[in-house]
């Protein structure tokens, strides 16, 4: 379920819209948990102004997006997924601090971002700890990109 959260972008390269977009394609397939996902991974602090990209839905999309956020409750799957997301590239996965700092310099700064960043290492600690080992054990080919 988790290789579906982007599945919006079929729709084209899109900022936030890409949520919606997925959203709504997998809950007209009836696909209702993992299009819960297509939003969820968006926004780290359950709070719809705090994500990155252009704003590109309408109002009542906006509204939407508000008020799903905040009645719906996070769970250790949506957590996993938006950790996931932290960790990928396209093309390989890498530490949180590159990617984190690779959406940065894509998207710019914003004055949320610092609350976003500090709930993802929250997430890695509560995984880890769960786990009794670093998450990048999971993924050995991290060592390839960082030199060791």
């Amino acid at each position: 379920m988790g290789l579906l959260y982007d599945i919006g972008r079929i729709k084209g390269n899109t900022g936030v819209r890409h949520t919606i977009d997925g959203y709504n394609f997998l809950k007209e397939q009836k696909y209702d948990d993992i299009a819960r996902v297509c939003i969820t991974h968006a926004f780290i602090t359950q709070d719809v102004t705090n994500t990155i990209g252009e704003y590109d839905v309408t109002n009542d999309e906006y509204d939407f997006l508000r008020q799903y956020l905040e009645n719906t409750k996070y769970n250790e799957y949506d957590k996993l997924v938006q950790l996931a997301d932290s960790m990928a590239m396209p093309d390989r996965f890498v530490l949180l601090e590159t990617r984190l700092m690779d959406v940065c310099l894509r998207y710019g700064m914003n004055e949320n971002m610092l609350e976003s960043v500090k709930e993802v290492f929250k997430m890695q600690a509560e995984i880890e700890e769960k786990l009794g080992h670093s998450i990048y054990r999971l993924f050995p080919e991290i060592k390839d990109n960082i030199g060791v």
